[in-house]
């Protein structure tokens, strides 16, 4: 499990930082959540997670940090709950990652 825990704090560490960002109008929101979308492809490394799994964890991390930066300036309820789904989809595909672990490849069979 700590894994699980040093990519999920590591994700919402970035999220965190970026709805911060996008909190000021005036902030580039591309570069921003591109930065957030980066971050959370590279979270699963050391895992078997390949390009689709990859690319949720990564657009999850770029929804929540969106969705923060607006439930961060006060945008209802809406905001809210749509934050903790998403929370919840990116807490949940981080441990299913996390417990497949990395499996030994086997060696080719050679026939003789």
């Amino acid at each position: 499990m700590p894994g699980f825990l040093v990519r999920n704090c590591l994700l919402l560490a970035v999220e965190f930082g970026a709805a911060a960002l996008l909190r000021d109008p005036g902030t580039p929101w591309i570069p921003v959540l591109l930065a957030v979308f980066v971050a959370g492809s590279a979270v699963p490394q050391g895992t078997e997670a390949e390009f689709g799994a990859r690319f949720l964890v990564a657009l999850t991390a770029v929804g929540v940090a969106r969705t923060w930066a607006t439930a961060w300036v006060g945008h209802g309820l809406a905001a809210q709950a749509g934050l903790g789904v998403l929370l919840l989809l990116q807490a949940a595909a981080l441990l299913r990652l996390s417990r497949r672990g990395r499996r030994p490849r086997r060696g080719r069979s050679r026939r003789r």
